[in-house]
């Protein structure tokens, strides 16, 4: 997981403010399953979380700024993001910038936000993984397996891997550099499919 492109838009949106720019919770959880290869494990939770239809992301980003935000995702490439600096709308590779009482169309890099919709490289292999499994921690009072992961492009100094019951990642966390100074990054992924997500063209 790079830094996420979260980062990078809200960055956008204060130097947009600068210049002009053109559920209900289970009664019973069962036990998390205890995978007998971690990597393989780690790797079909990504593979299944990239073939949700929707799901929605908090996000806590201590570094050189400190950063809080939520996205929402509903395929095939619609996302909501909530800063600071208020709600804003990407489809494809266009941002919807929203400005006072306007709407300007900004484009964004080719697969600036893909990472949001695989936790690792959608070509990764069990191969191309290092996994640790760290055993079971509860997350936002669920259980799930908590596994330390590394790959060479996307995670080299290892990131921590939370899987739940339904074998879907619901936390990862990160740290490592940014232009030389460091920084931790904690997603939260939950309202996996939810059918009553949606986002409209603003």
């Amino acid at each position: 997981m790079r830094l996420p492109a979260v980062a990078f838009l809200s960055l956008l949106l204060s130097a947009c403010g600068q210049a002009p720019v053109p559920a209900a919770p289970a009664a019973a959880t069962p036990p998390v399953p205890v995978a007998s290869d971690p990597a393989q494990a780690v790797l079909a939770a990504s593979q299944r979380f990239g073939q949700l239809r929707s799901f929605h992301a908090n996000l806590h980003m201590q570094g050189p700024r400190t950063l809080d935000a939520r996205m929402e995702f509903v395929a095939p490439d619609r996302y909501r993001l909530q800063t600071d600096e208020g709600v804003q709308t990407i489809i494809g590779d266009t941002f919807f910038l929203q400005r006072a009482g306007e709407v300007r169309q900004v484009p964004v890099p080719p697969g600036l936000l893909a990472q949001w919709r695989s936790p690792l490289p959608a070509d990764a292999t069990a191969a191309d993984l290092q996994v640790e499994a760290l055993g079971e921690e509860r997350v936002d009072g669920q259980p799930a397996r908590r596994y330390r992961v590394r790959h060479a492009s996307a995670a080299p100094d290892g990131m921590l891997y939370w899987i739940n019951a339904a074998g879907l990642p619901v936390r990862i966390e990160r740290q490592g550099q940014t232009q030389g100074k460091p920084f931790k990054v904690t997603v939260d992924y939950s309202r996996f499919d939810d059918p009553t997500l949606q986002i409209a063209v603003p």
